[in-house]
């Protein structure tokens, strides 16, 4: 059952979520609102904050939640209400984060995932402390939110992989992507492709196929997207891609990757979106679904 209001969630196009702690105590308050866009306090109930998500897909006009320094572009803020008093792991103040907040946070992030068509990777869904380590973005020493009570021992990369294994897990019931073994068929402009796969209820169509079958190239690509050009007079487009090895698990880009390391990964392993392949940011062609075949059409 879905805990975040409809009305929360609007149309946007985003690329992450961060993850926080407040440094206040158990409730939102004026401050904590205007930094983040989803609020948890102790009892496991939720805040709106006083920007909305959308605000923060341009943040050229000043008017954004400013929960990551250099980083709020594309970028969803969830926090957790606590840590008052903290001031390093070893004294974590008189407010800790409750385990029942921490799940409300992969609930609320499992949610936000599916939404936004976010892939849960360490570059996508990731604690403030990963930030810099792992998107090169500097930040002031912030340590926020991998240190957990009932975790004792544990490196923030490790509750950081716990948390996202524990995503995952809510968007497919499973751990892995074991719902996606069964593959489907894709036909594109009338071309059948059978390296094809269903990803929480999404398909998706690997990408090296229809270079190699249209004559596409890739001329680009960072953590998130991938630049394609249709044909050799067209304008590159840019689409979200997913990596997926062999054994149909989600593979992480490694923090410092090149583009042209990453364009080498995408030509192994990279899926892309059917119906972002059909948009008007892709082939701008339409699209269908057939349960009983379990097919998707493009064109």
């Amino acid at each position: 059952m879905a805990i975040i209001p409809a009305s929360w969630l609007p149309n946007a196009s985003m690329k992450r979520i961060i993850l926080h702690w407040t440094g206040g105590r158990y409730k939102a308050n004026s401050v904590d609102k205007a930094a983040y866009h989803i609020l948890i306090e102790n009892d496991g109930d939720l805040v709106l904050g006083s920007r909305s998500i959308k605000d923060n897909t341009s943040t050229s006009d000043g008017v954004y939640a400013a929960h990551t320094k250099g980083c709020n572009t594309g970028s969803i803020g969830v926090t957790v209400c606590c840590m008052a008093g903290a001031t390093n792991p070893s004294n974590l103040g008189s407010f800790p984060m409750l385990q029942k907040q921490f799940d409300v946070m992969v609930d609320v992030t499992a949610e936000l995932c599916d939404f936004y068509d976010i892939p849960v990777t360490n570059r996508t869904v990731l604690g403030h402390v990963e930030v810099q380590p792992v998107l090169g973005i500097r930040q002031d020493n912030k340590w926020d939110p991998w240190v957990l009570t009932w975790m004792p021992g544990k490196t923030p990369f490790q509750i950081g992989d716990e948390f996202r294994s524990l995503v995952k897990a809510k968007l497919t019931g499973v751990s892995r992507m074991e719902e996606a073994v069964a593959n489907i068929t894709a036909v594109v402009n009338g071309e059948r492709f059978i390296q094809a796969q269903i990803y929480n209820e999404k398909s998706y169509i690997k990408l090296r196929q229809l270079i190699e079958k249209f004559d596409w190239q890739i001329v680009g690509a960072d953590e998130a997207k991938v630049s394609l050009k249709f044909s050799s007079s067209a304008t590159p487009k840019s689409l979200p891609f997913i990596l997926i090895d062999t054994a149909n698990n989600m593979i992480d880009i490694s923090t410092g990757s090149t583009s042209a390391q990453i364009i080498t990964l995408i030509e192994r392993n990279g899926f892309v979106a059917a119906r972002d392949l059909a948009s008007d940011q892709g082939l701008n062609l339409p699209i269908d679904w057939n349960g009983d075949t379990r097919t998707v059409t493009i064109g």
